[in-house]
């Protein structure tokens, strides 16, 4: 009995023998775990044993992308039994304090879990004699949701700086939106030579948000001994980093999407038209307010012919402070006079903190030639005054003289038909082409003033429109719209 479990026990210490090259130790670490806003810190995954090993795919650590990947092997021996190791290294530069999260490790199909890493971020405390400094500012810490405001950066060095190249890389956040950018002048001040961009940015979410730290890397010539000693022109690469912002962003009230500061004007090109000529109506906003949420007008004004465009935005900059505009322009074609109606925009005014609504005031636009309308006389009728309907009763012969006519008419007819080569008319197909948009507009303006004349023409201005202001492809016989113009400029 003692002699079997001694052999028992041998199986087993020979399974555990067989077992261990096919174990793997999973170590992780960092260089520095301690560290300054502006140092990168290296993490290393470290996989000794024998077999397939699986990692998940990642991009980034402690939230912040990978800068640089490098892998290396090596034998070491174990036990008399020789085993790689393998080193998986990523560089991260982490602005604030983070913690490396763990992760899967595969390795012949055993999964083994990494440990957790605390990395520790300090501010960079900025001296006087600092040859590069960046400072964030910002004339808003309070706001509404889509409400625009100006961020400005300034970026100041040292005059005897030897910079070769520079990169800005703003804080990525998904709930601040930058509409545009303007780059001011440089100038001296305190010793250093200093410029600023202004960028007009937007929050996208309420609640408490984080502007910043903006991240500024300047390429400086260096000098640096080579293996004999002599000194050689290299580049080094400094990042630097700004202060951070803290805002506080405010809901907007339900039903209100539009915030800031605007103003409504809506011109024409003309107030007295001729009967089925156009008028051509432009509706401009324009201020300190989130205009690309700007709904497009819609017209309605009866016995009127409407023709729209898509609205233009636009961002820029006024004296340094963000102006956006939104701008839609219509068309109108009527037989008859017709008033333009009231525009109007209902919004959050941040200059008085209340809501307010903007108005156009109502344009009168007079048509010469009018066509007058029509008026039917209302008529009354009585059963006892129903009489039958009188009907005419025609004799149905003919002369000799309209019979040698009929018959003529079939003969010129008969040969006229022979004489038409039908096979080929038949086999040609008949040719289209189109318009291109610059002609388009141009015909489309000299036919609505004849839009009436015939049922062509209104088919040939509804197709126009429909190409160029609801991007139809209709086709267009340019053949005969040559033969109408010609007959319309004559």
């Amino acid at each position: 009995m003692k002699e079997m479990k001694m052999k028992n026990l041998g199986r087993i210490i020979l399974f555990f023998a067989l077992a261990l090259p096919l174990c793997a130790e999973v170590k992780v670490s960092v260089d520095k775990d301690q560290l300054v806003r502006g140092e990168r810190v290296t993490f290393t995954l470290s996989i000794t044993g024998e077999g397939k090993v699986q990692l998940p795919p990642f991009d980034e650590l402690c939230g912040y992308s990978i800068e640089n990947r490098m892998q290396s092997r090596k034998d070491i021996f174990s036990n008399g039994k020789r085993l790689q190791e393998i080193s998986l290294s990523y560089t991260f530069m982490p602005l604030k304090s983070c913690v490396i999260e763990p992760f899967a490790v595969t390795v012949n199909d055993k999964e083994q879990m990494t440990q957790a890493l605390a990395v520790t971020v300090s501010n960079v405390s900025i001296s006087k004699n600092e040859p590069f400094i960046v400072e964030l500012e910002t004339d808003k810490t309070s706001l509404y949701v889509g409400e625009p405001f100006e961020m400005r950066l300034l970026f100041k060095e040292q005059q005897n700086t030897d910079k070769i190249a520079e990169s800005i890389s703003l804080s990525d956040s998904k709930n601040i939106w930058i509409k545009s950018e303007q780059k001011g002048r440089a100038f001296s001040q305190d010793g250093y030579l200093t410029r600023s961009n202004t960028y007009a940015v937007a929050a996208q979410q309420s609640g408490k948000l984080s502007l910043g730290p903006v991240r500024w890397d300047v390429q400086v010539r260096s000098q640096a001994k080579d293996y004999w000693g002599t000194w050689m022109a290299t580049a080094k690469t400094r990042s630097l980093f700004s202060n951070e912002l803290e805002i506080e962003v405010k809901a907007l009230p339900e039903g209100i999407s539009l915030v800031g500061a605007l103003e409504i004007e809506v011109d024409v090109d003309t107030m007295q038209i001729s009967a089925n000529e156009a008028v051509n109506v432009t509706i401009r906003i324009n201020g300190r307010a989130n205009v690309e949420d700007i709904q497009p007008f819609a017209l309605q004004v009866e016995n009127v012919q409407l023709f729209k465009e898509e609205p233009k935005i636009t961002h820029d900059f006024h004296e340094g402070k963000y102006v956006g505009l939104f701008e839609q322009k219509l068309a109108i074609v009527a037989q008859r006079d017709f008033t333009i109606p009231s525009f109007e925009l209902r919004y959050m005014d941040v200059e008085t903190d209340t809501l307010k609504t903007i108005r156009s005031e109502p344009i009168e636009i007079s048509v010469l030639n009018a066509a007058p309308v029509a008026k039917e006389e209302l008529k009354i009728t009585r059963a006892q005054e129903i009489t039958a309907p009188k009907t005419e009763v025609q004799s149905g012969a003919l002369t000799v003289l309209e019979g040698m006519l009929l018959l003529l008419g079939g003969f010129v007819a008969g040969l006229l038909a022979w004489m038409i080569p039908w096979k080929r008319l038949l086999n040609k197909e008949k040719k289209k082409q189109t318009v291109s948009a610059e002609e388009s507009k141009a015909v489309l303006q000299l036919l609505m003033g004849h839009l009436h004349q015939s049922k062509e023409i209104e088919e040939l201005v509804r197709k126009l429109s429909e190409n160029l202001y609801e991007g139809k492809k209709n086709e267009i016989d340019k053949k005969g719209l040559k033969a109408i113009l010609k007959q319309l400029q004559q």
